[in-house]
C-alpha cells in the first residue's frame, strides 16, 4: 500500500434544509484497499460518492484526491481518474465491445481487440462477450461490463454504487470476486457502498458505518 491517500474526504457534512445526512464524516482511500460503507437506506451513502466525483457539494468539509481539492481539478479529468460506477450498469444500444468503447471515444481514445479481450478477463468474461447485444447481458454480466469500462480508463480510483443490490447470489458473487481481483492486477482503490453490512466485512479491507443523522464509526476486522 503507497504512503500516502488517493482520496481523502476530511469533515465532510451534508444538510438539507433542517435535515442532517451526516457530519464530521472522514475517509482516507489508498490504493490496493477496498473501503465498504454501509448503513440504512437514507443515510447518504450514495450522496458521499457523488460528493467525491465533486458532482454534488457537502454543507462542510473538504475533499481532497492526490493532494488536491477536488475544486481544483478539471472537472473531465477527475472523473477520468477515479470513477463512479453508478447503482445500475446502463448499457448503450449495440454491442459490448460498443459499450466498451464508448468511455473511450469522450476521451479521444481508442481500444484494439486485444486489448478489450484482456479487459474482459480482468472481469472475468471471455471475448466471446464482445459482439454479444449488451442489453440482453444478465445484471452480474452487465455490472462487470460497467466496471469493465471504466478499467479502460485507467482510472486509480473506482467508486461502486450498491453494485450488486439487485443481483442473486451466484450474480453477487461473481462481482465480488471481480473486485477483489482488481487489487491484484492494478494499483487501485475501491470504495463500494452496500445496504448489506454482511456483504462488506466478507469482501473489504475495513467498513466504515454510516447511520441516519450524525454518527461515523469505523469497524475495523
Amino acid at each position: 500500500m503507497s504512503s500516502g491517500p488517493i482520496l481523502e474526504m476530511k469533515g465532510v457534512s451534508m444538510s438539507y434544509g433542517q435535515r442532517t445526512l451526516f457530519k464530521d464524516f472522514t475517509l482516507d482511500l489508498h490504493r490496493n484497499e477496498i473501503i465498504g460503507i454501509s448503513g440504512e437506506s437514507g443515510s447518504g451513502k450514495s450522496t458521499l460518492l457523488r460528493i467525491a466525483v465533486d458532482l454534488v457539494t457537502p454543507t462542510e468539509g473538504e475533499i481532497v484526491f492526490q493532494g488536491k481539492d477536488v475544486k481544483d481539478w478539471n472537472p473531465q479529468e477527475l472523473r477520468k481518474c477515479i470513477i463512479l460506477v453508478p447503482q445500475e450498469a446502463s448499457m448503450f444500444p449495440g454491442t459490448v465491445r460498443d459499450n466498451l468503447l464508448w468511455g473511450l471515444k469522450i476521451h479521444d481514445q481508442d481500444a484494439s481487440d486485444e486489448e478489450l479481450e484482456a479487459i474482459m478477463e480482468e472481469v472475468n468474461l471471455s471475448g466471446e462477450y464482445l459482439d454479444r447485444v449488451a442489453e440482453n447481458l444478465s445484471g452480474g454480466e452487465k455490472q462487470r461490463i460497467a466496471i469493465a469500462r471504466a478499467l479502460l480508463l485507467e482510472p486509480c480510483g473506482l467508486l461502486l454504487d450498491e453494485p450488486t443490490s439487485a443481483l442473486d447470489e451466484k450474480s453477487t458473487l461473481a462481482v465480488e470476486k471481480t473486485v477483489k481481483g482488481l487489487l491484484e492486477s492494478r494499483d487501485i482503490g475501491v470504495l463500494v457502498v452496500t445496504h448489506n453490512r454482511e456483504q462488506a466485512e466478507r469482501f473489504t479491507d475495513r467498513v466504515i458505518e454510516v447511520t441516519t443523522g450524525e454518527e461515523v464509526y469505523y469497524n475495523a476486522d
